[in-house]
């Protein structure tokens, strides 16, 4: 069976906006326990007994947009499944101290589908033209794609996102709006999906702070490179139901 999502990587996932957060911190919680206001940390998401848990970056990672949905599933057998279930959960940095890293965006299968997920060849999808594909093939049975973006004046996006003619802008960011005030001017977006034949399709989108100009900074787009790359070879560790930790990046003048 091979699948054709309509929204993937950094196209965009709908979510749910709210304001008020009062759920208190519970570690490695499990997907379907998770709501709006709840915190989450390094220990990640409880996918069930026999998958391990989606790491997240260190931080205290509230939970303001969730959005469950069901993606069609086409070919395949008469008696195979139609359909699964997606979960998109959109996170605020709330313990962010001096990390570039403020917001981020986990989507996720939690069940294992018996298909091919029928992905396309990893390029970049932006002027900025940050893209790794990890030497794997669209059809290999372990598939990751890790691309950035520069965002500019993406405060003001933010504040403006349900006018926005982006439907990834016009779904996603509203959620961030509350939190407007702490969101940089210029950021970076870098985005990591993969899936495994016969396994899950997982993406996580990276929101952060610019820290310095990656259109024509050749040592800073190197410092993203190799954070993206470390990186998407964890999240293949992910996909394959091993177990890791995410590292969240530097800043870029620590790291120098």
């Amino acid at each position: 069976m091979r699948f054709s999502p309509t929204v993937q990587s950094l196209c965009g996932f709908g979510i749910t906006v709210v304001t008020s957060l009062s759920t208190p911190a519970f570690a490695q919680v499990p997907y379907d326990k998770i709501e709006i206001g709840t915190t989450l940390d390094a220990t990640g998401i409880a996918l069930g007994m026999f998958s391990k848990p989606i790491p997240l970056p260190e931080g205290k990672w509230s939970v303001v947009g969730k959005r469950e949905e069901s993606l069609p599933l086409s070919g395949g057998r008469s008696d195979s499944p139609s359909s699964t279930p997606r979960v998109s959960l959109t996170l605020h940095n709330t313990d962010r101290q001096d990390s570039p890293l403020f917001a981020m965006v986990v989507s996720f299968t939690p069940n294992s589908i018996p298909i091919n997920w029928g992905n396309r060849k990893c390029v970049a999808n932006g002027p900025l033209g940050l893209v790794d594909d990890f030497g794997m093939n669209p059809d290999a049975m372990l598939y990751v794609c890790a691309r950035a973006e520069a965002g500019y004046n993406f405060r003001q996006t933010v504040i403006t996102a349900n006018e926005s003619v982006s439907p990834w802008v016009r779904n996603f960011m509203p959620a961030l709006a509350p939190f407007a005030s702490e969101i940089p001017t210029n950021v970076v977006m870098v985005d990591i999906y993969g899936n495994k034949f016969r396994g899950k399709s997982m993406g996580i989108t990276y929101l952060l702070r610019a820290d310095a100009n990656a259109d024509v900074n050749q040592a800073y787009r190197s410092h993203l490179t190799t954070w993206m790359n470390a990186t998407g070879l964890r999240w293949a560790k992910v996909l394959n139901n091993d177990a890791t930790q995410l590292d969240g990046p530097a800043t870029y003048w620590a790291s120098k």
